[in-house]
């Protein structure tokens, strides 16, 4: 199981552990189920973690609109296995809906409340 937290702003937030060559380093995501992609980590991050980009995406953003972004190739450790996703680069770090499938989430909706995901296949 993962666990996070609803921060101030009534968000849920998760810490993952990423493999960057042999070391694991942990950062903090928002979970966000507007954006259906698996994973989206800001520049800041690609630069502070020596990620080289991969290629460049065409997506549509929340407004409709048609954008290209760069990916990265991240390992994350998701339900205790290590998982390569390729990552857009965006404003924020975000784990989508493509990374929550096969998993249930429960949150308690208040400052500081509790939130998990889980497995279920």
């Amino acid at each position: 199981m993962i666990e996070g937290r609803i921060d101030a702003k009534f968000e849920a937030v998760v810490d993952l552990d990423l493999r960057v060559g042999d070391e694991l380093k942990r950062e903090s995501f928002l979970v966000d189920t507007g954006f259906n992609g698996f994973i989206a980590v800001p520049q800041a991050m690609v630069s502070r973690l020596g990620l080289g980009l991969l290629d460049v995406q065409e997506g549509v953003t929340a407004d409709g609109r048609i954008g290209y972004f760069d990916t990265v190739e991240l390992t994350i450790l998701w339900h205790k296995r290590e998982l390569k996703v390729r990552a857009q680069v965006l404003d924020e770090a975000l784990i989508g809906t493509r990374l929550l499938r096969g998993s249930r989430v429960r949150a308690d909706w208040v400052h500081d409340g509790q939130f998990q995901i889980e497995p279920i296949v």
